[in-house]
């Protein structure tokens, strides 16, 4: 798994978190905003990028606009479509520049977006969520995805990359990808539930023979034993694996992805969102050199960032951005 570092561009005032691999790309401009550096007022302090949350919408546009000039994009034309956890994939069009931002709101339940024209900025809010950017420097296509726990196992990132093959003829094997800032490992617990879904998922391959168990000890208790689940990436393919999947790319066991752990004596889960997608991605054709994690969590950083769980959901959001140009 890539272990890239990420870099904070203050060159322009607002602090924008980019990664080198993204920056070397000619004609493409990324990067994910923080809370600091905007004007926003209250539990929305400082740089909100969300509109309906019930902050002072000049303070938002402010904020876009000083986001827009660190970025050198014009925000005008940013697609801002509303995210509802799910799976949809927007092919985003000349047509669609300023959509949610100049103009009213067209585009709902879309947690994704796809593009290959110029300057139209796409966009993907999070506050714990992941954010995904990719980018295919041959085909010259862009995209964002909004994963949460329900948009990652219903393999929103995986739909996205075969979006981006059906409607541009991207190849898996040049698309990189970014997963933004968001909530960590050692801070996203969640219930069975959720850990029920991810063995559901049909992007990755949950079977006994794909999955290892390895014991971990409590610091305060040793005798009593957790358990780290993992998967391997590009092995096996189930009976049920959709038509066009394609992520079978290596004849033996992939590299292995910790998933989550357990912690028994609160019936709870520690779910890693980051390796989840990166897995699901890899699954779906990219170069492991190709993803890459900021590993930056919005909830123990919650001073950087904003995060829902830290805040009990009384907050702004953060942004990941991209445009070709």
């Amino acid at each position: 798994m890539s272990k890239e570092l990420y870099k904070i561009n203050t060159d322009k005032g607002t602090p924008i978190v980019q990664i080198d691999d993204f920056m070397n790309m000619r004609g493409i401009k990324h990067g994910f905003t923080t809370r600091i550096g905007g004007v926003s007022k209250g539990i929305y302090k400082s740089l909100n990028m969300g509109f309906y949350l019930g902050d002072e919408k000049e303070n938002v546009m402010e904020n876009y606009r000083r986001v827009g000039r660190a970025m050198d994009i014009d925000i005008e034309r940013m697609s801002c479509p509303n995210q509802v956890h799910k799976s949809e994939v927007l092919v985003v069009t000349e047509e669609d520049a300023g959509d949610g931002i100049t103009r009213e709101l067209s585009h709902f339940e879309i947690d994704a977006q796809i593009t290959n024209v110029k300057n139209i900025p796409l966009i993907v809010y999070a506050a714990d969520c992941v954010p995904i950017l990719m980018a295919d420097p041959v085909s010259r296509v862009i995209g964002t995805v909004h994963a949460g726990w329900r948009g990652t196992v219903q393999g929103i990132a995986a739909k996205t990359v075969n979006k981006m093959m059906e409607v541009y003829g991207c190849l898996p094997e040049n698309i990189h990808a970014i997963i933004g800032p968001s909530i960590g490992p050692d801070n996203y617990e969640v219930d069975q539930t959720v850990i029920d879904e991810i063995f559901n998922c049909p992007f990755i391959d949950m079977s006994s023979e794909n999955i290892s168990y390895t014991d971990i000890f409590s610091e305060s208790d040793e005798s009593r034993k957790d358990k780290l689940v993992c998967c391997y990436s590009g092995s096996f393919i189930r009976e049920n694996m959709p038509d066009q999947y394609l992520g079978v790319t290596q004849p033996n066991k992939g590299a292995v992805y910790e998933l989550f752990r357990t912690v028994r004596f609160r019936n709870k889960y520690m779910l890693n969102l980051w390796n989840l997608n990166e897995l699901i991605l890899i699954n779906a054709g990219l170069k492991m050199s190709h993803v890459h994690q900021t590993q930056l969590c919005t909830m123990k950083n919650h001073d950087m960032f904003f995060s829902h769980r830290y805040t009990n959901g009384k907050r702004g959001l953060n942004a990941g951005i991209i445009s070709l140009c």
